[in-house]
Formats: structure tokens, sequence, C-alpha cells
């Protein structure tokens, strides 16, 4: 056996030790058999003709033999050795070790790419390492001519890769590690892969599904509105064809009868880039929350006021639209204007604090994360990135405090950054709505796309030659940020869990979605109109889940403490619970024991018609610094070390799922148990739940499927394939959460 594997490894030189004794393992599962069989088994075991799955547009760069990509933590002592493709969408590494493919159940799995893919849009930087240990980083635009002894390659999603070079031939190395540089770093828009990928998809225009409104319609406008119950807003087209403002929507909203057509297109050319005030939310108190760029000190309207200054038509400009934002809010208070570049951190400071925080990230060896331990929490205080999200989430409770009674108007100099998180944030803290997940979704739809939040510009997805450093500005993982703290503040008023937040963040780097690839809708339309285009083509919105993940792995973005306040039938079984608790109970009052977790059902009115009618329910977080906490699910889910094996916020979602069916199963027996007729028993269905242990199917879900899926802190994220066979043998398969558990039982088969 010894000497078929050495053959073995000499035919095929780039199988490292582990793959070996993998192999080895595998064969020594049966000693009786011959050689031939052993060869054709070894011959199974391992796939030589290694392809990568392409998508429509995607082609093959280069690639390189005999790579070895390294397990984190191992100090490059522990890895698998295979073949790196470049393609023009994606870095993949494809091992010859099919065992290595093996799915694991009820983890999240990517139709679009698989764990061994990096889309070149993820990448943040490349780091290339010499013989000697020479580290240095490598910058857009530059070609290498030494040969790479290891490349680095550190994402935006906060996850390090390693490959060693050792085995491979020098030629591949030198192509590979420039082909990276290349395609990692474009510098036109059209060299992005979503080009080629629109093209070969040829989705019509309007060709997506999405039930998520893309606010490039009036439609989309006056329902909001109408939801909102504004009758003094109305939807303005001055920007038809962009003929205002290139980084606007065609259609926003404005006060009634605040001008003339010509009147909003000269005043237009006062404000930075063109951008008019535009209308965010009304509040049920009446008040409305606008948002405004700034205006230019000097402008060049001698010529359209006459004798006028310029100053004095600013002025005058300014009091009427003023005037127009009192008289569209019901109090006809005067309007409160903050200014987010006095009350929120600089750019500057944003990207200082992420720089820091990365330091902190991205760490591939345990010598350095034991070092860092030592000083972990000063070292994230250092950072100052708490602090930014906690000023962020007290200028949106202010704004919001604002709101009770005075229309606010939030401004910055071009209205595309603060604007967009701070509105947002404001929203969710005032409207349950935006806090289930199409709501969330139509919030970032039309405060961050439509009204143009530079995506493309900001998270360098194309170098721009004017901007020499090309600093990445993570405004978008802010806003997140603040989302997530209050997540956890209030644990039962969001439909959905962080891992669909991190997800969300995940997708922000795929690089094929229109949602997070354009500055602004008119760079998105003339990219769609391309000259060498003979139609108009749609990319897919990543509100369209099923083109990423299947239903069941959809099933880990739902709340189950959300479920547990929503559901009709769970809130009245609560509610008979807790009237019966009465009874028995006298001394013991069940608000108490109920409102800290779910609130109080009879007091929030927690009925499925009070959800979909009462927009008032606000969320007033503490915001201190001292009440901030780092995002371990989205920051640390790559640092083994760093791992709760058993435990943290997954352990504590999964039980809470386990709950949410155990009283839905209860209740289904219930309800079996009150029919008289087999016939009446056999037509009832049970509630589904849209978790991810939903018992809602025909067949009971088996905890074989659970068996392979290890549970840590960083579930559904974390790969049990790259731990050895120690490490998993002290990590808790999901499936224990249902041993002990009844939502495995099938209660309709029950005669009791």
């Amino acid at each position: 056996m010894a000497s078929i594997g050495r053959a073995f490894m000499r035919r095929n030189n780039s199988y490292d030790v582990v793959k070996l004794k993998t192999f080895k393992s595998y064969v020594d599962q049966d000693e009786d058999e011959t050689d031939d069989e052993i060869k054709k088994r070894a011959s199974s075991f391992f796939q030589n003709d290694l392809i990568p799955r392409l998508l429509p547009g995607e082609r093959v760069v280069t690639e390189a033999d005999s790579v070895l990509c390294f397990v984190p933590f191992t100090e490059k002592k522990q890895g698998t050795s295979g073949k790196l493709f470049i393609t023009n969408f994606k870095l993949t590494f494809l091992t010859g070790d099919r065992s290595s493919y093996e799915k694991e159940a009820q983890r999240q799995r990517n139709k679009i790419i698989d764990d061994g893919d990096i889309p070149l849009t993820n990448i943040e930087s490349i780091y290339q390492v010499v013989s000697g240990g020479k580290r240095r980083k490598l910058l857009p635009n530059t070609t290498v001519s030494t040969l790479t002894k290891y490349l680095e390659i550190h994402c935006k999603d906060f996850r390090t890769h390693v490959f060693g070079f050792k085995f491979s031939p020098k030629d591949q190395i030198k192509k590979i590690t420039n082909a990276v540089i290349h395609y990692a770093y474009p510098n036109k828009s059209y060299l992005l892969y979503a080009f080629e990928y629109a093209k070969a998809l040829q989705t019509p225009e309007n060709g997506t599904v999405s039930n998520t409104p893309r606010y490039d319609c009036a439609a989309d406008w006056e329902r909001e509105l109408n939801r909102c119950g504004c009758t003094k807003w109305t939807v303005c087209e001055v920007n038809q064809g962009y003929c205002v403002s290139q980084s606007m929507p065609e259609r926003f909203v404005l006060p009634m009868n605040l001008m003339s057509y010509d009147e909003l297109m000269k005043a237009a050319s006062q404000f930075n880039e063109n951008r008019l005030p535009a209308w965010c939310y009304t509040h049920t108190s009446g008040a409305s929350l606008v948002r405004m760029a700034e205006m230019y000190a000097d402008s060049d309207l001698a010529g359209y006021v006459g004798n006028l200054s310029s100053e004095m038509y600013i002025r005058t400009y300014c009091n009427r639209l003023r005037t127009a934002i009192q008289l569209a809010d019901v109090n006809k208070g005067y309007p409160v204007e903050m200014d987010l570049t006095k009350l929120c951190p600089s750019l500057k400071d944003i990207q200082g604090a992420y720089e820091k925080l990365k330091d902190l990230i991205f760490i591939d060896s345990g010598k350095d994360f034991a070092v860092q331990d030592i000083s972990w929490l000063s070292s994230l205080e250092g950072t100052k990135w708490l602090t930014c999200v906690s000023q962020c989430l007290k200028t949106a409770c202010d704004a919001a405090e604002h709101m009770k009674r005075h229309t606010v108007i939030i401004k910055e100099p071009d209205s595309r950054h603060y604007c967009c998180l701070i509105s947002s944030l404001v929203q969710i803290l005032l409207d349950r709505y935006f806090r289930t997940r199409i709501g969330f979704q139509s919030l970032i739809q039309r405060e961050w796309v439509a009204m143009g939040y530079p995506f493309q510009r900001e998270g360098c997805l194309v170098q721009d030659l004017n901007r020499p450093n090309n600093e990445y500005i993570p405004l978008f993982l802010l806003f997140l940020d603040c989302v997530w703290q209050l997540m956890g503040q209030y644990p039962s008023a969001f439909a959905f869990s962080e891992t669909y937040l991190v997800t969300l963040w995940d997708s922000v780097h795929m690089g094929i979605f229109e949602t997070f690839l354009f500055d602004s809708y008119h760079q998105r339309t003339r990219y769609h109109i391309d000259g060498r285009w003979q139609q108009r083509f749609c990319l897919p919105s990543v509100w369209d889940w099923q083109i990423q993940f299947s239903n069941d792995d959809q099933s880990f973005f739902n709340n189950p403490l959300y479920i547990m306040k929503t559901n009709p039938d769970v809130c009245e079984a609560l509610t008979k619970s807790k009237n019966l608790e009465s009874s028995l109970r006298h001394k013991i009052s069940i608000k108490k024991l109920y409102s800290y977790e779910l609130q109080n059902f009879e007091e929030s009115n927690l009925c499925s018609n009070a959800v979909k009618s009462d927009r008032s329910t606000r969320l007033t977080p503490l915001v201190g610094a001292a009440c901030m906490k780092l995002w371990s699910q989205c920051y640390l889910r790559w640092q083994t070390p760093a791992q709760i094996i058993g435990g943290g916020n997954p352990s504590q979602y999964l039980q809470q799922c386990v709950m949410v069916e155990e009283i839905l199963c209860l209740l289904h027996k219930l309800e079996v148990l009150n029919k008289n007729s087999a016939k009446s028993v056999n037509s009832l269905t049970r509630t589904r739940s849209d978790l991810v242990f939903s018992m809602a199917l025909d067949t009971p879900r088996t905890t074989e499927l659970l068996a392979n899926s290890y549970l840590t802190s960083s579930f559904p994220f974390s790969s049990a394939q790259r731990l050895s066979r120690e490490e998993k043998s002290v990590f808790t398969p999901i499936s224990l959460f249902l041993e002990h558990s009844n939502i495995d039982y099938d209660y309709s088969n029950d005669d009791d």
C-alpha cells in the first residue's frame, strides 16, 4: 500500500503530505483489497482533470499547478495542494481530493461561488512574500518580476487566503501573480466581469425578479408616499434624462408647488453636484425627513436674476425652500437643520478606524494571534471604530427625537454619504416596516442605491487615476454595524438575523449585482446601453436571493424571536398560556416574565393587523460607546482561535429556532386533538415558520441531515472541512440540538 501511495505521489506531485495521509486512511478501510482495487479506488478518490465551474461570460485567464493552499493559523504547516486558476471573475483553488467537496448539511452554500472561490471584486489587498521572508504590498498597475514564494490575499469580507508556490513551475508563478494584480484592479468599469456577465445572460430590461422596489419609476415613489400618508409631497420628474443631476434618480420627491420647472432647473445649479433637496420619510407625527446638499457660496446666476446679487438669490431661494418644507409639515413648525459634517465622524476618521480594525483582523498566524490577544481590548479601543458607530447612532437618535415635533433637514456637502446612513437609521428607529426584510431592502434601494451612494468609487471596484490613494471607504459597513447594534439591544424587533446582514455585506463585493456595482442610476444606464451592445440588458438584483441561495439557506435569514412576536398562532398560544398562568399564579406578574425578551405581547398589540398598520413603534437605543460591541460574526468569523466551540450567538439562535418549532408543533397537535374525524385530521397542515428547523414539510426533517454540520460561533460561515480530525471531535454537531427535542417527531401520526 505504501508503494502505491508513493507511486501515486510521483504521478501527481501536487499532492502534499496532508493528502497522502487522507488517501492512506481511506485505503486502510479494507486490508483485503488487491493492488488493482486499491489503484481503482485511488483513481476515483483523486480527480486529475481539474476544471473550474464557470458562469456565463467567464473565462480562464491563467493557471498554476502544484499550488499549496494553507490552513489559517497553522503556521503554513497544514494545507491542501491543488490547482490555482484566475478567471475574469474570480480566483479559484481546486484540489483533486474529491472528499474536500462533500457538502455540509445546513451550512450556507452559495450557488455562484464555491468555498475555494474569491471574486476579484472582493480582493482588497495583495501581498507578495519572496525568498528570505521579505513581504510587500502589490499595488495596482504594477508588474512583478521577482519569484513569489507566498501570495497573501486579503478580502473585503475579512478573510485571508495564503497560497504557496514551492512546487509550482516558475513561469506559471509570474503569470498568475501579475494576472491577479491586473484583474483585481481594473481601471475602467467596462473591464469588470459584470459587463461580460450581462452580455452572456442577455436578460432584457425589467427581466429580473424581485419583490423589492427599485425606485426607478414614479409608481414606486408614489407607493411609499401613500404608505407614509403623505399628501403635501409629490413625485418630481425634473431630472428626466438626468438633465439636472447625474448622481440623482430621474424621479424623486419634493414639496408640492415648490417652484416651477424652470426655477428648479436654475436653482439646482446652486447645489453641489446639482443635487436638489429630496424627501426621505414622513413620520406619523406629520414631520418629514429631508436630505440636502450644500449650496455654493458663489454662483453664476447673475444672468438669471437680473440686478439681484447671487448671494441675495441664494437667500431668497433658501427662504422659499424652507417655507415649502415647513408648509408640508402638518405641525407648521420651523425645520431643524442638522449639519452631518459636524455631528458625524469625518470620512478620514472612518478610513483611519477601518485601517486599524483591519490590522487586528487580518491575522493568519497563531503566534501573532496570541501576542495580539494580550492587548486586544486596548487595541480595539484604539481603532476608534466603535466610537464611530456610537457617533452615528447618536446622530440618528437625535434626528428621530426632533421628528416628534419638527421636520428635520440633514445636510452634508454632496448628500451622498452620511445622508444615506443617517436617513436610513432614522427610518429604522421610527418605522417597524423597515425592520422587516422587504422593508429593509427597499430602504437600502431608495436611500443608498437610488439616491446615488457611490458604491463603485468608494468600494474601489475600479481604480480611479484621479484619486492617487484609492482608499476604501466602508460607510455601508458602518451602517450595517449600526443596525447590528440595534438588533443586539432589541433582539425581537427585527424580522431578519445577523446572518442576513453578514450575507448582505458579502454580496456587496460579489461584483455581478447591479445593486452595489454603480455610483448612480445614470452610470448604470450608460453601462447598459454601451455602444457595443445591440440591446439593453440588465444585471440581476441582489434582492433576488434565489440566485445565490436555496430556500433552506435563506431560512438562516429569519429571526425566530420576531416570529414569536408576529405569528398570529404563536401569539394566540402565548396569550392563552398567559391567561392560564394568571389564573394559577395570582401573585406573580406574567408581565415581568415576558416583557424583557418578548416586550409584552398585550401591551405592544402584536397581532398581525397591528404589525401592518402601526408605524409608530420607536426604538430608543443606548448609544454610548460603552454600549457598543464588536460584531464578531462579521469581523472574526474566519479567525479559528476566536471561535467559540459549540456556543456563541449561533447557539442561541438555533435554540430559539428549536423553541419556535416546539410551539408550532404543539399547536398542531392541539389542533389535531380537537378534531374528531380522521378526514379532518389528515387535512390539517402544520404552520411553516421558515426557520432552519422548519417542520412545515411533507415529511419531518431527520437529524441525519445535520450530523455533519459542526457548530461554532462563526456558524453558518465557518467550514468544518478545514478542521483536523482531533478538532472535529470536540465540536458539537447540530444534530444534537434535535436529539432531545420533539420537533423531529411527526405529531400527525400520533393517535393519542
